[in-house]
């Protein structure tokens, strides 16, 4: 599938975004895979640029190519001061997140990071790793929430976005 989610994503001003775990286009490392081998690490994030009056972002990790409908929401966090700069490599879900961060339910039922695991036979999925900057501290969201509706309560303080992408590859 070459399906691009953001395609069609609110519109908004573009900032840097970068990892020194993976270049953009580039295969994410192993430790980021969910497997025997890999580690379940979420990748080191860092950002730049960001538009005026940004207060917080949204960071998420969504698997376009995987083999359901709607795909795959592997991380998502809310609630990152904009002024963090970065997310260390291995944060996850966990107390490495930067301070009033809140990670989120992903579609595995984890609040945490769930690393890659393309079912054998599916070839190479693609990562697409978010962050959108918001022009609020805190996105308030109801008990109970799924993440379609944090993309709708996103939209009104939406202002800027900016995605990288990650391939894995499925055993044969």
């Amino acid at each position: 599938m070459s399906y691009n989610p953001y395609a069609l994503a609110f519109p908004a001003v573009e900032f840097d975004l970068r990892s020194d775990d993976f270049d953009n286009g580039g295969a994410l490392p192993t430790a980021c895979y969910n497997t025997d081998a890999g580690a379940n690490r979420s990748p080191a994030l860092a950002w730049s640029g960001l538009p005026d009056g940004t207060r917080s972002l949204v960071i998420t990790a969504f698997d376009a190519d995987a083999p359901i409908p709607g795909g795959l929401w592997h991380w998502v966090v809310k609630d990152v001061p904009a002024a963090a700069g970065s997310i260390k490599g291995g944060a996850g879900g966990g107390t490495d997140l930067p301070a009033g961060a809140l990670a989120l339910t992903n579609d595995l039922g984890q609040a945490a990071y769930s690393g890659v695991r393309p079912p054998p036979g599916t070839g190479t999925h693609r990562l697409f790793v978010c962050a959108t900057a918001l022009s609020v501290d805190r996105l308030e969201m109801p008990d109970g929430a799924s993440l379609a509706m944090l993309n709708i309560l996103m939209i009104p303080h939406t202002i800027g976005r900016a995605v990288i992408v990650g391939t894995s590859d499925a055993p044969a």
